[in-house]
């Protein structure tokens, strides 16, 4: 079958075409910097850069949770550092109370430091982070600990606990979730009972209703509610540990994320300028023999 002149003039303008589109969009690649630009320029390479956007964002989200999860374990970390000085305090203060030396006004002068440091820890019991209360539980909106009179004009308080146990968990990982805090009641629950119980103890040594002796046996126990608390700040040392871990793991997810959508996404500069130049001395030779079929001037020269 022969090819005549009209079939070379057809194939030659397609010829054409395609350099000069190639052409438009290698420089294309050399303005932008992008290899791909639009969906066809790569249906499988766009494929996968929604797949490396999709990690990206949901690694993002995770981000978050560790920054606020990490924000209140600190801040919860810190505030029972605070309530484990506290009761400290409360302990040295009412064995000087228990002491047999001690008079009634030693005594009462003791009990006032004592209650000011009770008030100072439901204080740290109510801190709140973002307008949420840390020690509540999962009932973030309810104010955990409360004093309440424990008769009429008894002036003796008993701390009360409004929250409940169900710590919030917040996802920080594919699977993996952190708790974020500890319950109010668990973690200092304890503390809050012995030193309501010195108080009393104190307060009826005062008024003779009872004997001093009886501020030394509620002192008794103060280690081990003490030990109660060390475990809730040893746990919210754990989860913060792991978020650290986690924000590291994501730093360098990321970091392989974006190595992996440059090697996608990126052209090669130098790479662009030389196809450019190939393409356009692809296209002059191509604009060069069309010139001679061009010059054809009879019809049967076109036709063969």
């Amino acid at each position: 079958m022969r090819v005549t002149q009209l079939e070379i003039g057809r194939n030659l303008l397609t010829d054409l075409e395609n350099l000069n589109r190639s052409f438009i969009d290698t420089n294309r690649q050399l303005q932008t910097g992008k290899k791909l630009n639009k969906l066809s320029d790569s249906p499988l390479g766009s494929a996968d850069l929604v797949d490396i956007t999709e990690q990206a964002l949901r690694l993002d989200a995770y981000r978050f949770n560790i920054t606020t999860s990490s924000y209140q374990l600190k801040f919860a970390e810190s505030v029972l550092n605070m309530a484990n000085n506290a009761f400290t305090a409360i302990h040295t203060l009412g064995s000087r109370a228990a002491n047999d030396p001690t008079n009634a006004d030693g005594r009462r002068a003791i009990l006032l430091e004592i209650e000011k440091l009770r008030e100072e820890l439901v204080s740290i019991g109510n801190t709140q982070v973002d307008g949420k209360y840390i020690f509540a539980g999962s009932d973030v909106k309810t104010r955990p600990f409360d004093l309440v009179e424990t008769a009429p004009g008894s002036g003796l308080y008993d701390t009360v606990y409004n929250g409940n146990n169900n710590v919030n968990s917040i996802p920080v990982a594919d699977g993996v979730e952190v708790v974020a805090g500890v319950s109010g009641d668990k973690a200092l629950g304890d503390i809050f009972k012995k030193v309501d119980k010195l108080i009393e103890a104190i307060k009826n040594s005062i008024d003779g209703i009872s004997a001093p002796n009886d501020i030394g046996d509620a002192l008794e126990g103060f280690g081990d509610a003490l030990s109660v608390l060390g475990r809730a700040r040893g746990q919210i040392g754990v989860s913060l540990s792991m978020v650290q871990r986690l924000s590291e793991m994501i730093d360098t997810r990321n970091i392989v994320l974006k190595e992996q959508r440059s090697h996608i996404e990126d052209a090669n500069a130098l790479e662009v300028i030389v196809r450019i130049e190939q393409l356009q001395t692809a296209i002059n030779a191509a604009l060069s023999s069309g010139g001679v079929i061009l010059r054809q001037n009879t019809l049967f020269d076109i036709i063969g």
